[in-house]
């Protein structure tokens, strides 16, 4: 066998030319040739493959399949056939992962060839229709063992995470993590004992928050520069469209705004807000202008929630943490894990506005709550006399 190069060039294009005329004999015998002199690529086992595939012989389309993906395991001819051959064999599951595999990396290189880009479309479409087969499969099983029924609702959430609707968002704040606590993104307000009666005292605290909003005082903008951080380009860094009026800032009462707002004040006593010296808890209207959208971000610290009350939501306004959207209803508590991935928007054209809280989180103790105060106070303080460090 001749091992030079402009000879071997001539015999893989006399193999690739022969695969093309229907000599399909030809063409297996010149790849052979081509390999033996050592200048195989995936394209060139890829072209064996076929000239075995229209031989019937398909153990040697595998095995040549096989050498092509282990050269390059990117090369999409040989993944997309790989599941074509699954699919013959009657394994969909197996086939779909080379189908997932193929459509995803073709949407990452725009550039390979048309003909590549058509057969990733294919394989696309095949891969959705597997994935629908296996869906109905799954449901008809379930179904007979009482799925929709009370009490599988998690399981659900589980059912969407395989079925790949839904994606996993874990707790990852920007400071102090606690461990071993549920990944839960948005609570019921049945859980909080404390929740119906902060509803019922909606009325009064709207009441005070439109006497706030009259008055053209009290509200800031939400994400103020700090002055000893690097402030990077939120668009809403000092950007009144989404405003704070605080009643509680930093753990303190600020005097001028809890005093126009003593319902509000009120209602608030009996909830277990988050109390960390020198930074929790906050208690705030938080306002939203038309057309604003918070981009997706994390809280501090998994050791609080976050509590909404709403109080003037018009349409085209949501709240989203991890998988799950939720519209806020006027009067009704949204409670969520900011530790978690969220974003808000109000694509309305009036002003929307919550009240908003910080709790303690439920699964954690009176001595564990003691200790993570413990912890980020003394963070404050040092900070205070050594400049910021967290955050």
């Amino acid at each position: 066998m001749t091992n030079n190069p402009s000879e071997v060039r001539a015999l893989k294009d006399a193999a690739f030319a022969a695969l093309s005329g229907g000599d399909y004999r030809g063409a297996r015998d010149r790849f052979a040739r081509v390999l033996g002199a050592g200048a195989g690529d995936a394209a060139v086992w890829f072209g064996l493959s076929m000239a075995h595939r229209h031989q019937g012989a398909a153990a040697e389309e595998n095995e040549a399949l096989e050498q092509a993906l282990t050269l390059d395991a990117n090369y999409l001819p040989a993944l997309i056939r790989k599941g074509d051959l699954h699919v013959q064999r009657g394994n969909e599951r197996a086939a779909c992962s080379y189908y997932g595999a193929a459509a995803r990396l073709a949407a990452a290189h725009p550039a390979w060839p048309p003909e590549w880009h058509r057969e990733a479309q294919r394989a696309a479409t095949a891969a959705r229709e597997i994935a629908g087969r296996f869906e109905a499969h799954l449901l008809d099983t379930l179904a007979a063992n009482g799925l929709s029924e009370a009490g599988t609702e998690r399981f659900a959430r589980a059912l969407d995470l395989l079925l790949g609707k839904r994606q996993i968002y874990l707790q990852e704040p920007k400071y102090f993590y606690f461990p071993e606590l549920p990944q839960i993104q948005f609570y019921e307000r049945q859980d909080f004992p404390w929740a119906a009666a902060l509803e019922a005292a909606t009325p009064r605290i709207r009441a005070e928050l439109r006497a706030l909003l009259a008055s053209g005082s009290g509200f800031e903008p939400y994400i103020r520069r700090v002055p000893d951080r690097p402030n990077f380009g939120n668009p809403l860094l000092e950007n009144p469209a989404w405003s704070a009026a605080y009643l509680v800032r930093d753990g303190l009462e600020v005097a001028a705004n809890a005093a126009r707002c003593p319902d509000t004040m009120a209602a608030l006593r009996a909830v277990p807000l988050c109390r960390i010296a020198g930074r929790t808890p906050a208690v705030l209207f938080s306002l939203l202008r038309p057309g604003t959208r918070i981009r997706p971000h994390h809280g501090f610290t998994n050791a609080r929630l976050i509590g909404h009350l709403p109080l003037l939501v018009p349409e085209d306004c949501a709240l989203r943490v991890g998988n799950e959207t939720r519209l806020w209803r006027e009067g009704e508590l949204a409670v969520f894990d900011d530790s978690m991935e969220h974003e808000a928007w109000n694509l309305s054209k009036e002003l929307r506005v919550v009240l908003l809280f910080d709790i303690w989180r439920p699964e954690l103790t009176d001595r564990e709550r003691a200790l993570v105060a413990a912890t980020l106070g003394a963070t404050s303080r040092f900070e205070g006399a050594q400049g910021r460090w967290s955050d």
